[in-house]
């Protein structure tokens, strides 16, 4: 790939693609400090954000090349959801600074809950256009290294990152949420949870493989899959498009 294409300008550019502004439903699964959230709101409200800069990474699936817009009816909805309260106030401080009150109060909602389940998370379940992840810990959080010369024990510091159960339920919720040309985005590292990082990878693969419009079907995609080793990959996150 372009080296000068980072996983941030790629999962913004399949974010803005796919967004319909003001009618999409958009979640953030894990928010962490409110970077994506605030890139998600500069897309959902384009001309109401104040300028700035926001961050995020992902792998992605495109459920179909053209997508299909939902009911001109439907509210747009920013949503936000993290375990940690840290994450949901960094978050909430973040979108408060940059949003109109309006805007903020009406179409965004931040929920401290776990991600495991999202069904009944949308206010408008016909009009979900993206759901992302960026898995691993909440930044600002103790790094690896950290964690390996303090006092901390593995047990307490998984509490703290996303976990391969659940967030295996969660993304499965998702792919069901979806409209028709929606996206689902995921950010994975698997240099910090190598099991969640493959798991997901499979899901997305076996997902794109069982939607696929290709002539042959789900067969013919599965044997363009070229074979590779990711054996060496212990960076940061990793992009499946």
């Amino acid at each position: 790939g372009n080296p000068s294409v980072t996983p941030t300008a790629l999962a913004h550019s399949l974010w803005r693609s796919t967004i319909l502004p003001y009618e999409d439903t958009v979640i953030d699964a894990t928010c962490g400090n409110g970077k994506d959230c605030l890139a998600l709101a500069r897309m959902l409200f384009p001309d109401s954000i104040q300028d700035g800069d926001g961050g995020s990474s992902s792998i992605a699936v495109d459920h179909e090349a053209s997508p299909s817009s939902p009911s001109s009816s439907s509210k747009p909805q920013l949503i936000g959801i993290d375990i940690q309260s840290r994450a949901i106030q960094n978050t909430k401080r973040s979108l408060l600074s940059s949003l109109p009150p309006d805007i903020y109060f009406d179409n965004i909602a931040l929920l401290e809950q776990s991600h495991d389940h999202l069904t009944n998370v949308p206010r408008d379940a016909s009009s979900v256009g993206l759901v992302c992840y960026n898995l691993g810990y909440l930044p600002g959080a103790p790094s690896m290294e950290q964690q390996r010369t303090t006092t901390l024990t593995p047990s307490n510091y998984k509490d703290c990152q996303t976990q391969t159960e659940t967030t295996l339920n969660s993304i499965t919720d998702a792919s069901l949420l979806l409209r028709v040309g929606g996206l689902l985005s995921v950010m994975t590292y698997p240099g910090s949870n190598l099991e969640e990082s493959v798991v997901v990878e499979r899901f997305v693969e076996g997902l794109a493989m069982l939607t696929t419009r290709n002539a042959g079907g789900w067969r013919e995609y599965a044997e363009s899959i070229p074979d590779c080793n990711d054996d060496d990959d212990e960076g940061g996150g990793r992009v499946r498009a």
